[in-house]
């Protein structure tokens, strides 16, 4: 399956598996942050906000994630 963009072009498949990295790691802290030590809780949000830009420089309007404290 091939993944596009918000301005319709079709991204590779390295680009595609970051989006999945990303979108698996709000789904984890949005659904599962209870069960994250401290310490893991925060590198996972560190890891958010990175891969949020991933996905802000591949048009995937990432949309905003200040509710999960990144």
């Amino acid at each position: 399956m091939t993944m596009k963009n918000v301005a319709g072009e079709e991204l590779s498949e390295a680009r595609g598996k970051l989006v999945e990295c990303y979108r698996t790691l709000a789904h984890v802290l949005m659904g599962h942050r209870d069960e994250l030590a401290p310490f893991e809780e925060r590198n996972a949000l560190k890891a958010l906000a990175a891969l949020w830009q991933v996905m802000n420089g591949l048009d995937m309007d990432p949309g905003q994630v200040y509710d999960l404290g990144a």
